[in-house]
Parts: C-alpha cells; sequence; structure tokens
C-alpha cells in the first residue's frame, strides 16, 4: 500500500482508537452516591449515543455497527460510499457487504483488515479494518483504494507498452554493433563492446518489464496450467545456473524427495521464478560458499527452502525486495531490480506464498510453498 494511505489509515485508526477508550473509561466511571445521576428525557432504550463530530471530515469511512450487524452510526463519507439512506432506513452491514469473513470478524470481535471490491452505488475497492469497542459495538473504517488502483492500471498499460516499443529499436542498435565489432580498428572495438553490453543489459531490463506487466495486468492463462513435477522444475533451474555457480565456486547442495511433486500449475512461469531465485543467492554469495535447496512435504503443502551464505537482508527491507526496482542500500551488484518482483508475481498466481528469513552475516533463506496437487476423483456408478 502506499504510504501515504498507510499514514491516513494509521491516523484514522488512532482516532478512533483513542474515542473508543474514552467511551469505555466513561462507561465504567464509578458513580458517586451522593450526586444522582442526570435523569434523560429519553428512556433507556431510547437514549442516542453522540459520535465525535470531528469523524465528519474524515476522508475515511466509519460505520459503527452492533455485531449482529444493524448499523448505528455512519460518517458522512460511509453514508457516500456504501450510497444508503438515512438512519431509520439503513439496512444491515451484513446484506450490504456480503463477505462471511468480514462477518465473522465483527460477529467475533476481531481486529482485521480486508480488501473489498464494492459494486454499489458506484464501483469501488476498499481497506476494510474492523475493531471491536466492547462487547456490543463495532466499528469499521472504509479506505477508499480505487484511485489509486486505477492509477496503477495506468502505469503498468504504460511500462507495458513502453517494453513493447523499446524491444525493436534496441535489437537492431545490438545487431548492427555486433556487426560493426567485426570492422573497426582495435582501438574502438572496447567502444563498440561496451554498446553491446549496454543493450544488451536495458534488453534483459526490457524482457523482465514485459514478463512482470503480463503477470500483474493478465496473470497467468489458465491454459499453461497443468500437472507440473516440481522437483524437475528445480533440478532444472538448478542445470540452468550451474555455470554461473561454477564461475564463483559456489557449491550447490539439494535435498529432494524420491518420488515425484507433483502442483498444478505453468512449468514455464515456475522455472523462471526459482531460477531468478538462484541467481539471486548466488549472485549475493561470496565466491566459495554454499546454497542449500530442501524440497520437502508440508502437510498440504510442497515447500521448498533456498539457503545461502550471503551478507544477510535488513529487517526493514524485508518487506521491500519483492517491490519492483527495488534494490537494498548496501547493494553493488549489478540487477534489474525485478527478478523477486515476478517471483511473488507467479509464486502468487500459484495460489502459493513465499517469504524470506535473515539475519546479518547469516545468510538469507527465501522460502516457497505451493499447495499440492489434488487428482480429480473418479466417479463411480
Amino acid at each position: 500500500m502506499d504510504t501515504g494511505l498507510k499514514i491516513n489509515l494509521f491516523l484514522s485508526l488512532v482516532l478512533i482508537a483513542s474515542w473508543i477508550y474514552f467511551v469505555i473509561k466513561w462507561r465504567k466511571r464509578p458513580i458517586s452516591k451522593e450526586t444522582p445521576p442526570p435523569k434523560s428525557s429519553k428512556p433507556e432504550s431510547k437514549r442516542e449515543i453522540s459520535w465525535p463530530k470531528i469523524f465528519d471530515i474524515l476522508e475515511e469511512g466509519v460505520v459503527i455497527c452492533k455485531k449482529d450487524g444493524s448499523i448505528v452510526f455512519l460518517n458522512p463519507k460511509a453514508y457516500s460510499f456504501l450510497g444508503v439512506g438515512r438512519p431509520n432506513e439503513l439496512p444491515n452491514l451484513f446484506d450490504i457487504l456480503r463477505d462471511p469473513n468480514i462477518q465473522q470478524a465483527i460477529e467475533k470481535g476481531e481486529g482485521r483488515s480486508f480488501e473489498k471490491e464494492l459494486f454499489w452505488p458506484a464501483y469501488r475497492v476498499f481497506k476494510i479494518t474492523t475493531l471491536a469497542i466492547d462487547d456490543a459495538l463495532r466499528a469499521l473504517v472504509f479506505l477508499d483504494l480505487t484511485p489509486f488502483r486505477k492509477l496503477s492500471h495506468i502505469r503498468r498499460d504504460f511500462v507495458a507498452h513502453l517494453a513493447h516499443e523499446f524491444r525493436t529499436p534496441l535489437t537492431a542498435i545490438e545487431g548492427y554493433a555486433e556487426a560493426l565489432l567485426e570492422e573497426v580498428p582495435g582501438d574502438m572495438r572496447q567502444d563498440v563492446s561496451i554498446i553491446i553490453k549496454n543493450t544488451k543489459r536495458l534488453s534483459r531490463l526490457l524482457k523482465e518489464l514485459q514478463v512482470l506487466s503480463r503477470l500483474e495486468l493478465q496473470g497467468i492463462p489458465e491454459e499453461d496450467f497443468e500437472v507440473v513435477d516440481l522437483k524437475e522444475v528445480i533440478q532444472t533451474a538448478i542445470e540452468t545456473i550451474s555455470i554461473k555457480a561454477q564461475n564463483k565456486k559456489i557449491i550447490v547442495h539439494w535435498k529432494f524427495p524420491e518420488q515425484s511433486v507433483p502442483v498444478w500449475g505453468s512449468f514455464d512461469d515456475l522455472l523462471r521464478a526459482f531460477i531468478n531465485l538462484l541467481d539471486n543467492a548466488i549472485k549475493f554469495s561470496p565466491s566459495g560458499k554454499n546454497i542449500w535447496i530442501v524440497l520437502e512435504e508440508k502437510e498440504k503443502e510442497w515447500q521448498v527452502s533456498i539457503k545461502d551464505e550471503g551478507p544477510g537482508i535488513k529487517d526493514y527491507e524485508k518487506e521491500r525486495i519483492f517491490e519492483r526496482f527495488y534494490r537494498g542500500k548496501d547493494v553493488k551488484e549489478a540487477g534489474t531490480g525485478l527478478g523477486l518482483a515476478i517471483v511473488k508475481h507467479v509464486i502468487q498466481a500459484h495460489k502459493g506464498k513465499i517469504k524470506v528469513e535473515s539475519s546479518i552475516g547469516k545468510g538469507s533463506e527465501f522460502i516457497v510453498k505451493l499447495p499440492k496437487h489434488s487428482p480429480p476423483q473418479r466417479k463411480t456408478s
């Protein structure tokens, strides 16, 4: 999520949490026996709660409801987001959201965050955060992500188009430069070699940009999925990077199950992801070190661990290394900054998970989990 969005959401949650704290303290305040509480002109059951007026100026939607989903309060933004009538005409929040996970969080009073698409009164994407006020009341904060999603789609379309348009002239430049290398005098060959080297680097960058844009915009086509042996994928990846490992005198150790490891996926995309992970491990490992690859069964998943003896990753960088173009401050090795972003999207497209565990000076371990492939049940007559 964008940093500005995080700050807005944080401030809104702080405001609501502060108000909740004072409500709870007020409800639990000791009542003096000498001074009777003031009489209300309204019956106890009809008494209204006074909600802070500051909620009216928030850019986020705020909804207060009971744990059965009946709405008690909405600020103006929430009215606009949800397209509902005045308080005496409010429907049940569960009927508006129609999401069993959010309903469960409200009923149980869980503090959780969800991303939710709503199609009425207009299409919007929200980050919805749930909070428990007390045993009876719940608060929900609606952060509108729609403008940022639209901007993100425009950016991705632009990058994909740019990468496509640049490929042809770069290929021509590289071809002419390679032909020129054979014709120029010896003292000019180094200059032409630099041109070739940098056009190849730009070509790699554009190729990875195209791959990442395809994954972000379209995902992996269903027709590319089949039963794939994950062990074969990783073995092919090891063979692909073996020359790089040998050049740095790095020894790659692996441990695989004897049987095949079936997953439902795209062989080519999974291969690209594991080549990127292994290439990353080699790139950041000093010469003469080791890399360990372990493929093992974990209940309903297959887990792949790739561990190196590199410098490690700082804690504040662990969440950012999967972002496109992100490179650590201390990184000196050449690269596009797109490899791990591609890995993340490939693994997510296969309904898997990836995380990194690392300590400075102790290397890094990338852990990938992919669901097992379950063969279709045979119908019995």
